[in-house]
């Protein structure tokens, strides 16, 4: 009896982790012609929300600059869209621009990655949420201005932008995970916003024309690991008069040149 037992819930706990749906193969539940011309597809989220929702035919379909709407219709309900699915446009490499709503607060993981022709990206004051890998690969990009409502940041997030020359850190984070900007080799320089407190492994490794970064704290940020430091100790950093007693007297930031402003 024991064994049966043991069997039958061997079986249904199999059953119930075999129809957990993935973002990436779970579908959408409807579509939608938005105001730029692209038909998106869209998953009901949560009461009266909805995100925007992977589909398999994006690669070919999408192309151009996306408007993505504040709000969509369906069986006669109103949805609010509030997000980007995981890796929802991923390898949608005809892609040129996004203006995202005021409506959304997050961006899945690897939403964006591979959009290789991706030039833009406008991000409302919502946003509070940037997944792991979400602009990887994006070679296209050249500026980009974090709102300062985001307060979470995934690994990796715009890993290998080659062609980004200017990011503005969102002053809502307190972490720089790992690897966010790494191969972001055409940044000549980063300020670093006062909550910072802790820098990740990497983040910004592989900085070809890296010359400065600035800090605005007045605490030295802690790194997440010594033996991959955030960049190289050749790389001078600066600090606010007030912080650079504490920079100097740091185990890790004393060992790099440091100036005062």
């Amino acid at each position: 009896m024991k064994k049966i037992l043991l069997f039958l819930t061997l079986f249904v706990m199999g059953t119930l982790s075999s129809v957990q749906a993935h973002p990436y193969t779970d579908s959408a539940d409807f579509s939608a012609v938005c105001s730029s011309g692209q038909v998106l597809y869209y998953k009901i989220v949560d009461f009266g929300e909805v995100y925007v929702w992977y589909q398999e035919e994006y690669p070919e379909m999408l192309g151009g600059f996306i408007n993505v709407p504040r709000t969509v219709r369906y069986n006669g309900d109103n949805y609010v869209v509030t997000g980007i699915g995981d890796g929802c446009f991923s390898n949608c490499i005809r892609i040129q621009g996004v203006t995202l709503p005021t409506t959304m607060f997050n961006i899945g993981a690897a939403a964006f990655a591979h959009c290789t022709d991706l030039r833009f990206i406008e991000m409302p004051k919502t946003l509070a949420v940037i997944g792991a890998r979400a602009f990887e690969d994006c070679t296209s990009l050249i500026d980009v201005v974090m709102p300062n409502s985001v307060w979470e940041l995934g690994a990796y997030a715009f890993k290998d932008c080659v062609n980004v020359r200017h990011f503005v850190i969102s002053h809502g984070l307190t972490v720089i995970p790992e690897g966010c900007f790494e191969n972001c080799a055409s940044v000549t320089d980063y300020l670093i916003p006062a909550n910072i407190t802790t820098l990740g492994c990497g983040a910004f490794a592989g900085y070809a024309k890296l010359s400065s970064v600035l800090f605005l704290g007045t605490v030295p940020p802690t790194p997440a690991c010594t033996s991959e430091p955030a960049f190289g100790r050749e790389i001078p950093i600066t600090v606010t008069r007030q912080a650079f007693d504490a920079y100097k007297a740091s185990y890790i930031w004393g060992q790099y040149t440091i100036k005062s402003m």
